[in-house]
């Protein structure tokens, strides 16, 4: 993803939104792309608990806050962006679990 217009180029607002707007857009594709991902995983599970891997998701929020750090993002911002969606992807995960285990 290449920025059409770095920020210290944009002069005006409409310059700001586009290129936020063109971020938005990648960053709903590669939420697309990570949420197939999840689907998968849910199918490979076999126990609704196993969506839940605390030492895993703790690992997962350091590398986020590693991450930020280094490109000087705010890292508890960052951490309460990941741990929001990994609480909607084991709530995502269970469901499709127990859906699949109860047709059986």
């Amino acid at each position: 993803m290449t920025a059409t217009k770095l920020p210290a180029d944009c002069e005006t607002k409409d310059d700001v939104r586009a290129e936020i707007d063109r971020i938005d857009h990648a960053l709903i594709e590669l939420f697309a792309e990570r949420h197939a991902y999840v689907t998968r995983m849910a199918e490979i599970k076999t126990d609704p608990h196993e969506a839940n891997d605390p030492t895993r998701i703790e690992a997962v929020v350091a590398k986020r806050r590693a991450q930020a750090l280094e490109l000087d993002l705010d890292e508890d911002q960052a951490e309460l962006l990941w741990r929001t969606l990994i609480d909607w992807n084991i709530n995502y995960e269970k469901g499709i679990i127990i859906a699949r285990t109860r047709k059986k």
